[in-house]
Protein backbone atom coordinates (compact mmCIF):
# COMPACT_ATOMS: atom_id res chain seq x y z
CA UNK A 1 0.00 0.00 0.00
CA UNK A 2 1.39 3.46 -1.12
CA UNK A 3 1.84 6.29 1.62
CA UNK A 4 -0.80 7.28 3.66
CA UNK A 5 -0.87 10.14 2.83
CA UNK A 6 -2.74 8.92 -0.70
CA UNK A 7 -5.76 7.37 1.57
CA UNK A 8 -8.83 9.18 2.91
CA UNK A 9 -11.18 8.02 4.88
CA UNK A 10 -14.78 9.19 5.75
CA UNK A 11 -16.64 7.87 8.87
CA UNK A 12 -20.21 9.21 9.05
CA UNK A 13 -20.96 9.68 12.92
CA UNK A 14 -24.09 9.16 14.64
CA UNK A 15 -24.46 7.97 17.74
CA UNK A 16 -20.91 5.92 18.31
CA UNK A 17 -19.52 7.92 21.37
CA UNK A 18 -18.45 4.60 22.68
CA UNK A 19 -16.85 3.28 19.55
CA UNK A 20 -15.22 6.38 17.56
CA UNK A 21 -11.99 6.88 19.34
CA UNK A 22 -11.26 3.39 19.53
CA UNK A 23 -12.56 3.38 15.77
CA UNK A 24 -10.00 6.45 14.86
CA UNK A 25 -7.06 4.99 16.44
CA UNK A 26 -7.46 2.12 13.65
CA UNK A 27 -8.13 4.36 11.14
CA UNK A 28 -4.66 6.41 11.58
CA UNK A 29 -2.89 3.75 11.07
CA UNK A 30 -3.54 3.80 7.24
CA UNK A 31 -4.60 7.02 6.68
CA UNK A 32 -3.66 10.93 6.92
CA UNK A 33 -7.03 12.08 5.99
CA UNK A 34 -9.77 11.11 7.88
CA UNK A 35 -13.20 13.10 8.15
CA UNK A 36 -15.38 12.51 10.53
CA UNK A 37 -18.63 13.80 9.85
CA UNK A 38 -21.23 14.54 12.48
CA UNK A 39 -24.87 14.02 11.26
CA UNK A 40 -26.47 16.03 14.28
CA UNK A 41 -26.25 13.05 16.12
CA UNK A 42 -27.94 13.10 19.56
CA UNK A 43 -24.86 11.46 20.95
CA UNK A 44 -22.23 14.07 21.18
CA UNK A 45 -19.47 13.47 19.40
CA UNK A 46 -16.28 13.80 21.90
CA UNK A 47 -14.16 16.34 20.21
CA UNK A 48 -11.76 17.62 22.98
CA UNK A 49 -10.70 13.46 22.62
CA UNK A 50 -10.65 13.77 18.72
CA UNK A 51 -8.38 17.09 19.16
CA UNK A 52 -5.19 15.07 19.97
CA UNK A 53 -5.56 13.33 16.40
CA UNK A 54 -3.78 15.62 13.75
CA UNK A 55 -4.81 13.36 11.11
CA UNK A 56 -8.72 13.75 11.51
CA UNK A 57 -10.75 16.85 10.39
CA UNK A 58 -14.37 17.29 11.94
CA UNK A 59 -17.86 18.49 9.57
CA UNK A 60 -20.81 19.08 11.24
CA UNK A 61 -23.62 18.42 9.22
CA UNK A 62 -26.33 21.48 8.94
CA UNK A 63 -29.30 19.06 9.36
CA UNK A 64 -29.58 15.41 9.64
CA UNK A 65 -28.72 14.37 6.44
CA UNK A 66 -28.60 9.91 7.32
CA UNK A 67 -25.75 8.09 6.81
CA UNK A 68 -25.65 8.20 2.68
CA UNK A 69 -25.59 12.45 2.89
CA UNK A 70 -23.32 12.47 5.79
CA UNK A 71 -21.03 10.02 3.61
CA UNK A 72 -21.49 12.76 0.46
CA UNK A 73 -20.14 15.23 2.63
CA UNK A 74 -16.97 13.76 3.16
CA UNK A 75 -16.51 12.63 -0.35
CA UNK A 76 -17.09 15.88 -1.60
CA UNK A 77 -14.56 17.03 1.31
CA UNK A 78 -11.59 14.16 0.45
CA UNK A 79 -11.61 14.31 -3.59
CA UNK A 80 -10.24 18.39 -3.13
CA UNK A 81 -7.02 17.16 -1.39
CA UNK A 82 -4.39 16.83 -4.33
CA UNK A 83 -2.75 13.88 -2.80
CA UNK A 84 -5.70 11.65 -1.88
CA UNK A 85 -6.11 9.03 -4.40
CA UNK A 86 -8.63 6.45 -3.06
CA UNK A 87 -11.09 7.44 -0.61
CA UNK A 88 -12.91 4.68 2.34
CA UNK A 89 -15.85 5.11 3.87
CA UNK A 90 -15.68 3.24 7.51
CA UNK A 91 -18.42 3.22 10.43
CA UNK A 92 -18.26 4.94 13.60
CA UNK A 93 -19.61 1.68 15.31
CA UNK A 94 -16.81 -0.12 15.44
CA UNK A 95 -18.33 -3.20 13.23
CA UNK A 96 -15.82 -2.60 10.64
CA UNK A 97 -12.41 -4.55 10.19
CA UNK A 98 -9.72 -2.08 9.06
CA UNK A 99 -7.39 -4.76 9.11
CA UNK A 100 -9.14 -5.71 5.55
CA UNK A 101 -8.32 -1.68 3.96
CA UNK A 102 -5.21 -2.95 2.11
CA UNK A 103 -7.39 -5.53 0.55
CA UNK A 104 -9.75 -2.51 -0.30
CA UNK A 105 -7.33 -0.20 -1.35
CA UNK A 106 -4.75 -1.98 -3.66
CA UNK A 107 -6.87 -3.02 -6.76
CA UNK A 108 -8.08 0.73 -6.57
CA UNK A 109 -4.29 2.24 -6.18
CA UNK A 110 -3.34 -0.10 -8.86
CA UNK A 111 -5.76 0.94 -11.48
CA UNK A 112 -7.61 -1.88 -11.62
CA UNK A 113 -10.95 -1.58 -9.95
CA UNK A 114 -12.45 1.74 -9.55
CA UNK A 115 -14.10 0.69 -6.42
CA UNK A 116 -14.45 -2.37 -4.01
CA UNK A 117 -16.02 -3.45 -1.12
CA UNK A 118 -16.38 -6.08 1.59
CA UNK A 119 -18.79 -9.01 0.86
CA UNK A 120 -19.80 -11.02 4.33
CA UNK A 121 -21.38 -13.65 2.36
CA UNK A 122 -18.58 -15.04 0.55
CA UNK A 123 -16.87 -15.87 4.53
CA UNK A 124 -19.07 -18.88 5.52
CA UNK A 125 -17.74 -18.91 9.01
CA UNK A 126 -19.13 -15.42 9.33
CA UNK A 127 -22.14 -15.78 7.51
CA UNK A 128 -23.14 -18.33 10.21
CA UNK A 129 -22.85 -15.49 12.62
CA UNK A 130 -24.63 -13.01 11.31
CA UNK A 131 -28.46 -12.76 12.52
CA UNK A 132 -30.84 -14.81 10.40
CA UNK A 133 -32.96 -12.26 9.70
CA UNK A 134 -30.24 -9.67 8.48
CA UNK A 135 -28.96 -12.35 6.42
CA UNK A 136 -32.42 -13.18 5.07
CA UNK A 137 -32.92 -9.74 4.42
CA UNK A 138 -29.37 -8.57 2.67
CA UNK A 139 -30.49 -11.98 0.30
CA UNK A 140 -33.39 -10.51 -0.78
CA UNK A 141 -32.35 -6.64 -1.18
CA UNK A 142 -29.21 -8.12 -2.97
CA UNK A 143 -31.63 -10.29 -5.38
CA UNK A 144 -33.44 -6.65 -6.01
CA UNK A 145 -30.40 -4.50 -5.99
CA UNK A 146 -28.23 -6.70 -8.78
CA UNK A 147 -31.34 -6.00 -10.93
CA UNK A 148 -31.42 -2.52 -10.19
CA UNK A 149 -27.56 -1.75 -10.70
CA UNK A 150 -26.87 -4.43 -13.48
CA UNK A 151 -24.23 -5.56 -10.87
CA UNK A 152 -24.87 -9.22 -11.49
CA UNK A 153 -21.04 -10.15 -9.75
CA UNK A 154 -21.89 -8.66 -6.81
CA UNK A 155 -23.62 -9.73 -3.79
CA UNK A 156 -23.43 -7.79 -0.49
CA UNK A 157 -24.85 -4.60 -2.04
CA UNK A 158 -25.78 -3.07 1.53
CA UNK A 159 -22.12 -3.48 3.10
CA UNK A 160 -20.48 -0.25 3.43
CA UNK A 161 -17.51 -1.04 3.77
CA UNK A 162 -15.55 0.49 0.59
CA UNK A 163 -13.06 1.68 -1.71
CA UNK A 164 -13.31 4.17 -4.17
CA UNK A 165 -11.02 6.16 -6.48
CA UNK A 166 -11.08 9.95 -6.24
CA UNK A 167 -11.65 10.26 -10.00
CA UNK A 168 -14.99 8.16 -9.50
CA UNK A 169 -15.90 10.58 -6.63
CA UNK A 170 -15.83 13.51 -8.94
CA UNK A 171 -17.33 12.01 -11.52
CA UNK A 172 -20.64 11.27 -9.36
CA UNK A 173 -23.81 12.77 -9.60
CA UNK A 174 -24.06 13.08 -5.56
CA UNK A 175 -27.90 14.04 -6.52
CA UNK A 176 -28.98 11.03 -7.65
CA UNK A 177 -27.62 8.83 -4.60
CA UNK A 178 -29.52 8.32 -2.00
CA UNK A 179 -29.41 9.55 1.52
CA UNK A 180 -30.99 6.81 3.90
CA UNK A 181 -30.40 3.15 3.71
CA UNK A 182 -30.23 3.04 0.22
CA UNK A 183 -26.97 5.08 -0.57
CA UNK A 184 -25.09 2.06 -1.34
CA UNK A 185 -27.17 0.51 -3.42
CA UNK A 186 -27.45 3.88 -5.54
CA UNK A 187 -24.05 4.30 -5.18
CA UNK A 188 -23.91 1.11 -7.76
CA UNK A 189 -26.44 1.96 -9.60
CA UNK A 190 -24.24 5.59 -10.65
CA UNK A 191 -21.20 3.67 -10.99
CA UNK A 192 -23.00 1.56 -13.63
CA UNK A 193 -22.77 4.63 -15.83
CA UNK A 194 -19.49 5.31 -15.44
CA UNK A 195 -18.40 1.81 -16.45
CA UNK A 196 -17.03 1.07 -13.45
CA UNK A 197 -14.98 -2.12 -12.35
CA UNK A 198 -15.81 -3.58 -9.19
CA UNK A 199 -14.17 -5.93 -6.76
CA UNK A 200 -15.53 -7.07 -3.59
CA UNK A 201 -13.60 -8.84 -1.11
CA UNK A 202 -14.64 -11.40 1.48
CA UNK A 203 -14.53 -10.07 4.82
CA UNK A 204 -16.69 -11.16 7.80
CA UNK A 205 -18.87 -8.69 9.67
CA UNK A 206 -18.73 -7.76 13.36
CA UNK A 207 -21.47 -7.45 15.10
CA UNK A 208 -21.45 -5.94 18.94
CA UNK A 209 -23.08 -3.48 21.50
CA UNK A 210 -23.88 -0.88 19.55
CA UNK A 211 -26.80 1.65 18.32
CA UNK A 212 -27.47 1.62 14.86
CA UNK A 213 -27.31 4.73 12.62
CA UNK A 214 -31.31 5.12 12.82
CA UNK A 215 -31.50 8.42 10.72
CA UNK A 216 -34.99 8.41 9.12
CA UNK A 217 -33.65 11.66 6.30
CA UNK A 218 -34.31 10.97 2.94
Amino acid sequence: MKNKKNIGIVIPYYNARDFIISVVKKAINYSDHIVIVNDESPDILPIDLLSEFTQVHIINAPINLGVGGATKLGLDFLKDIKEVEVIIKLDADDQMDTTFIPLLVEPVLNGNFGFTKGNRFRDFKALKKMPWIRRFGNTFLSFLSKIATGYWNCFDFNNGFFAISKENVSLINFNSISNNYFFETSLISELYFQDVKIKEIAMPAIYGDCLLYTSDAA
